[in-house]
């Protein structure tokens, strides 16, 4: 018997309680997005999921003028539990700072923290977008958590009252001629390291450098001969962390 869940393209995250005995109740922009863009009529199905109760078949049960009633059919999976990886980047321009969002949720970051540095070239973020962003990626990928999001913080408001047991790496293109701090690549793997940090367009400046490189639990990286550009550096890295540590290995993995 063919599974319904392979037709169901629509994943939807919903926050409050999802069983096979409760009935779920779309609003605001649910129902939007299924009627007006999606087209749904009354016994569709989709996907909805969310971090603590998992994912679950749903069928449009009633379509309301405010809101759409749904019905669980069925479970298609547990919640999981997935890496712990955090990031903190500096905000550049809208499109990108949005682009960073979008691809650290499809590369399974769990928090994330917007600093200001000296060069850091938006001093505002609008939270809200960001969490819609990240739920919206979350959906499309089909992970089942959705990354915490935290509001903009000076960048030593944030690394002073850091956990000193998760070690940070950070981009500094500085460090290129300098071996004798660089730091291996190949301890990646350790679970003890739980944290990226790409600096704003223009990087780091010297205080900031100066600062970074005095506290023991973070570690300065090349990411290579080129220079990036923020959004760029941030998903270079987490693909490289991902990497070595065994997350993409199937993909890495070539037939003799």
């Amino acid at each position: 018997m063919l599974d319904l869940s392979y037709k169901a393209k629509i994943r939807l995250y919903f926050p409050g309680k999802l069983s096979l005995k409760n009935p779920v109740k779309l609003e605001n922009k649910q129902v939007h997005y299924l009627i007006n863009v999606m087209r749904k009529k009354e016994d569709d199905i989709l996907l909805i999921f969310n971090s603590v109760d998992g994912e679950y078949l749903a069928k449009i049960s009633q379509i309301y003028k405010k809101y759409i009633a749904l019905t669980i059919v069925k479970k298609i999976r547990d919640a999981e539990a997935e890496i712990d990886l955090w990031l903190l980047f500096a905000p550049v321009k809208k499109g990108p700072t949005e682009y960073v969002i979008q691809k650290a949720t499809e590369l399974g970051v769990s928090k994330i923290f917007p600093v200001i540095t000296d060069r850091t070239i938006t001093k505002q973020i609008n939270l809200k977008r960001m969490q819609d962003i990240a739920i919206e990626a979350s959906e499309q990928c089909e992970r089942l958590t959705i990354p915490e999001i935290f509001d903009l913080k000076k960048i030593k408001d944030v690394i002073e009252s850091w956990d000193k047991k998760r070690i940070i790496l950070y981009g500094d293109e500085t460090i290129r001629k300098q071996d004798e701090i660089k730091f291996d690549f190949q301890n990646l793997h350790s679970k003890s390291l739980g944290a990226i940090l790409i600096g704003p367009e223009g990087g780091f400046n010297n205080d900031e450098i100066n600062y970074l490189r005095k506290k023991t639990f973070i570690k300065p990286i090349d990411l290579g001969p080129r220079i990036l550009k923020s959004d760029t550096a941030v998903i270079t890295t987490l693909v490289l962390w991902h990497c070595l540590n065994g997350n993409m290995k199937k993909y890495t993995q070539f037939n003799n």
